[in-house]
């Protein structure tokens, strides 16, 4: 298991915008973290988020100098195709940051589990799965389903499917 701690630099944004928070203000979006997140004592979150990804990127490359494979576990996505966010989509720029985007790939992965969407999914990508796993906010939740709706088998790992793994509730969509 690999906690990665990595945050988020505003990247899983469009090309070509140069004012992210502009561009998602724009819609009326703004994260929380804009006024509580303070990023001290870096002089930013981008400047956070780089020294978090250095320190977990040289232990990945421990890890993996180990052999044996890798979970990893981190609160954003890993891919800022994973940040899809149907009613926000704007939102993307607080989930995750592009140089993470080949980690599945550049150390022994087997599965890549994460949240902070509130959107449950399963996405496979060169072998490797990644779940988001999160439990949604309470008024999404469907009482009839029981804790085993919300729970996720993380290892054994499942063979790979092309589809999702059953109808989303408007919650897991991001509609509720």
């Amino acid at each position: 298991m690999a906690p990665l701690f990595v945050l988020y630099d505003y990247t899983f944004r469009p090309d070509g915008v140069d004012d992210p928070i502009a561009w998602a203000v724009e819609t009326g979006v703004l994260c929380h973290d804009e006024i509580v997140l303070h990023p001290d004592p870096y002089p930013s979150r981008q400047a956070w988020c780089a020294a978090r990804l250095a320190i977990t990127e040289a232990r990945l490359e421990e890890a993996a100098s180990h052999g044996g494979r890798l979970v990893l576990v981190n609160h954003f996505p890993l891919r800022r195709e994973h940040a899809v966010l149907p009613r926000i989509p704007r939102f993307s720029i607080w989930c995750g940051t592009r140089a993470t985007e080949d980690w599945h790939r550049r150390f022994p992965v087997d599965v890549v589990v994460y949240g902070h969407l509130h959107i449950k999914v399963t996405h496979w990508l060169d072998g490797v799965r990644f779940e988001e796993v999160s439990l949604g906010y309470p008024r999404d939740w469907d009482q009839k389903v029981g804790v085993e709706g919300y729970l996720r088998q993380i290892l054994p790992s499942p063979s790979p499917s092309p589809s999702p793994p059953g109808p989303l509730s408007p919650g897991e969509r991001g509609l509720g």
